[in-house]
């Protein structure tokens, strides 16, 4: 009986140490929580990039004539006034042109004063013909009246002497007196006929005469212009600074020889001012709508890591720049140069200020991922989101919306063709993250093209609705989740809009949970 008493101990004796040492031996879980506290502050959200520093403007300066450099008169990063010479050709070819051609307008005029000398002669004959002419006339107009007197008289006469009432020596007068006017009057049409020949021979001359003095006048006037941009010419021999600035390159030597408008043709580029400048930055195609003309920018250079200057966007230019199928956007931010210590070509570390805003509720972004004893959701995944996409999704807010049917079927007709916009971005060596947002934006640009006015005031107000994230405050000793309808997101902190939380309150931040092991006590 001893022995069987005392093997029921043993045996408990044993049990206990196991069941001690495998049940106590397990992991033990302790869990700690850190708070962040609900602040009220300024949220500011930016675009990073780098860019170029640039003169607001300059002025490349190119030859217009060819010719021989033969003296510079300003130098590297020298400062020149509108009007200063900064460059001289050699001017004796030039002037040769000009006083060739000066001659030539002076034999021009010279033959030209001949010309209208010829032209008033001819004129002049021309009047003296034309008043001989008058002169015959009238005398042939009288000794016709003469020639019929006369001729009636013989008649008379004629007559007379047949019936002898006359002697023939009267007859014969008479007769002779006929034949004398006759011929004066043949005379007469003869000089006449003479003279209407000089006057055509000096119409004629005088037309002549007018087409040379037009074609003389015409060279003179082609020979003038000649030498109007002859002496234009030898004015461009001295190369003038059209601005106020600085010599900011010089391309040419002493001694170069240039021709007109060539591509090395680049003499001097003059920028404005230093105390002005441009930074130039060129924006990826996903950041380019965010930036807008008169936003803040916060720079450094490499030669001033340590001072920040600022800057404002003066303009965005649509041109796309495509390098390698990244496209980027060159955007233009204006800034004073403090002691002009900045200098052209300088590398710029650009901070773009897209959106900032002051004296705001704001929560720290880790208290916005705390989970407390949660099970995932079957239904927890990327596209649910708002904006994500996904058809089940966006059939919900296409009813929300009350789309008509039309617009449903073009918003479906969307979706085969998200195939060619991903193989797209994935050309472009996007990251996965990048290619989703950009899927994302594509879909919901869709979508808003689609929707009327109304339509669209509706989805934004959905949109900043379903915007909600969760924390969790201690209250009263436990976690109560507060929900939060939250927005801008920047530099750890996001924006709270609506939620039961004020400034001071305090939010689980992280969970840490510490595991040990507890071995069961060795009874042997």
């Amino acid at each position: 009986m001893k022995r069987i008493v005392f093997l029921i101990f043993i045996l408990v004796i044993f049990s206990g140490g196991y069941y001690y040492f495998s049940i106590n031996n397990n992991q033990v879980s302790t869990t700690a929580y850190e708070y962040s506290k609900i602040e009220k502050g300024s949220i500011r959200k930016t675009i990073s990039a780098t860019g170029k520093i640039i003169p607001t403007s300059t002025q490349i300066l190119s030859s217009e004539i060819s010719g021989k450099i033969v003296e510079i008169q300003k130098d590297f990063n020298e400062e020149v006034n509108k009007g200063d010479v900064l460059a001289i050709f050699d001017q004796n070819p030039f002037l040769l042109k000009v006083q060739e051609t000066q001659t030539l307008v002076e034999i021009s005029n010279s033959k030209l004063k001949q010309k209208k000398a010829s032209l008033e002669k001819a004129k002049s004959e021309l009047r003296n013909a034309t008043s001989n002419q008058i002169g015959f006339k009238s005398k042939l107009n009288d000794f016709i009246l003469f020639v019929k007197k006369s001729s009636k008289n013989l008649e008379d006469q004629k007559t007379l002497y047949k019936n002898k009432y006359i002697s023939k020596n009267k007859y014969e007068d008479s007769l002779y007196e006929y034949e004398s006017a006759k011929y004066q009057l043949n005379t007469l049409e003869s000089e006449i006929l003479s003279l209407n020949a000089i006057i055509d021979s000096r119409k004629a001359q005088i037309k002549i005469i007018n087409a040379e003095i037009e074609e003389v006048e015409n060279l003179i006037q082609q020979t003038q212009l000649t030498l109007e941009s002859e002496k234009l010419d030898l004015t461009k021999t001295q190369i003038i600074s059209p601005i106020n600035g600085f010599i900011l390159d010089r391309h040419i030597s002493v001694g170069d020889v240039l021709g007109a408008y060539q591509k090395d043709s680049i003499m001097f580029t003059i920028a404005e001012t230093l105390s002005k400048m441009n930074i130039e930055i060129f924006i990826d195609e996903s950041d380019i709508g965010n930036i807008k003309t008169n936003q803040e920018v916060e720079f450094s250079t490499d030669a001033f890591p340590d001072r920040k200057l600022k800057a404002l966007i003066t303009q965005i230019r649509y041109s796309p720049v495509d390098d390698q199928n990244v496209i980027t956007y060159e955007v233009i931010a204006t800034f004073d140069n403090p002691n002009n210590i900045l200098l052209p070509g300088m590398t710029a570390n650009v901070e773009i200020i897209v959106e900032n805003k002051n004296e705001i509720l704001k929560v720290k972004n880790s208290s916005l991922s705390v989970k407390l004893n949660q099970k995932p959701s079957k239904n927890s995944d990327s596209g649910n989101r708002w904006g994500g996409g996904g058809p089940s999704q966006m059939q919900e807010i296409m009813g929300q919306l009350d789309m008509t049917q039309e617009q449903q079927n073009k918003m479906r007709g969307v979706y085969p063709k998200l195939g060619k916009v991903r193989d797209s971005l994935s050309s472009k060596n996007l990251s996965p993250e990048k290619i989703r947002k950009e899927m994302q934006l594509y879909i919901e640009n869709a979508l808003i093209d689609l929707l009327t006015d109304d339509q669209k005031n509706k989805y934004f107000s959905l949109k900043e609705s379903l915007n909600v994230k969760k924390v969790y405050k201690l209250i009263d000793g436990e976690h109560k989740k507060i929900d939060l309808i939250t927005g801008l997101n920047s530099g750890g902190y996001t924006e709270i809009i609506k939620g039961d939380l004020q400034e001071g309150d305090e939010v689980v931040s992280k969970i840490i949970v510490e595991t040990t092991k507890k071995k069961a006590l060795r009874l042997f």
